[in-house]
């Protein structure tokens, strides 16, 4: 037994004994102390203290040895869940990336390739179902936007030939002045008619893009109806086409010029396929909601299925059907 002092006051180890005898100071050890007090003196204070002593140096060692192997075995056990985490996420990010791969190899050649809702999981299902509803929209717009390049290039090049032929034709001898006039008055039809494309293309161009701006006032339909008339009148009656209105004046509201016009292209491709003798009607109808310009005529009806088609600009193999095509296109963007 140590006192604070480093005397040793008691020992059963000879090796103790022999530190303490050449003043070393002994080994720190952990102790548990009981102290009595023994007898009592005069003053009534106790004459002696029993001390008494217990090493838990083996309790403090199992301690320190548990915590290590606590720590070591946490250690462990973190990795591996940090790896098993790492591994579930991978496993469950497998059917993004196979969305991604394929989306990946989608081209402007591919656009008709489709997402399997199908071979996703459930909670993928409607991301794929949007995306196919986006690659079907970009379709779409693709398509027309190839069709509109395609239509450009095909209407231009008809005129364009004519005028290089005919001034090819006017340079290969000498002409008059009565026939080079003639010519420049024939190219100046073809100046014309390229004009008239050019605009129709720019027209459709910015309704397909939003950007026409309507003008909004007021104005009476029936009346609109009647000055389309009194337009195509003369041009009705060399085709031998009665023009014809049933309705009464209603007011809407909306933009004169861009309704005259849809008016005007649907009226002139009615009289140019109605038959000798026939008529054209517009009847005006009006609802508590809604206004609506019907048009009859003895032509053939299209299936609905098929209208929207038709209403799109498409190459024409004839000025005549793609002035129709172009003028149907105008009235459905209108």
């Amino acid at each position: 037994m140590q006192l604070r002092d480093g005397n040793v006051i008691s020992w059963t180890d000879p090796q103790p004994r022999a530190m303490a005898h050449d003043n070393h100071p002994m080994e720190t050890r952990a102790w548990r102390l009981i102290m009595l007090p023994l007898g009592k003196q005069a003053d009534g204070k106790p004459a002696y203290h029993l001390l008494m002593a217990l090493s838990i140096d083996f309790h403090l060692h199992y301690i320190n040895e548990l915590k290590a192997k606590l720590i070591s075995a946490a250690s462990i056990i973190s990795l591996l869940i940090i790896a098993i985490v790492l591994f579930v996420v991978y496993q469950g990010h497998k059917p993004i990336r196979q969305i991604s791969r394929q989306i990946q190899n989608i081209t402007s050649r591919d656009l008709d390739v489709r997402l399997d809702p199908q071979a996703v999981p459930v909670e993928l299902e409607r991301l794929a179902l949007s995306f196919n509803h986006m690659l079907e929209r970009i379709e779409d717009v693709f398509t027309r936007q190839s069709n509109f390049s395609a239509d450009i290039a095909h209407e231009i090049r008809t005129p364009i030939t004519n005028l290089v032929t005919q001034t090819e034709i006017a340079l290969s001898q000498s002409r008059s002045q009565q026939e080079l006039e003639e010519v420049l008055y024939s190219n100046l039809e073809e100046f014309s008619r390229m004009s008239r494309m050019v605009s129709d293309m720019l027209f459709l161009a910015q309704a397909d893009n939003n950007q026409l701006i309507p003008e909004q006032q007021a104005l009476d339909l029936a009346d609109e109806v009647h000055k389309v008339f009194e337009f195509f009148e003369a041009w009705a009656e060399e085709k031998a086409v009665a023009l014809r209105f049933v309705g009464s004046h209603c007011r809407v509201i909306g933009d004169p010029l861009m309704l005259r016009r849809a008016i005007s292209n649907l009226l002139s491709n009615a009289i140019r396929y109605t038959p000798a003798g026939q008529a054209v009607t517009i009847q005006l109808s009006e609802s508590a909601e809604t206004v609506r310009l019907w048009w009859r005529t003895p032509v053939r009806r299209l299936p609905p299925s098929i209208c929207h088609d038709c209403l799109t600009v498409s190459i024409a193999s004839t000025p005549r059907a793609s002035a129709k095509g172009r003028a149907a296109a105008s009235a459905w963007r209108l």
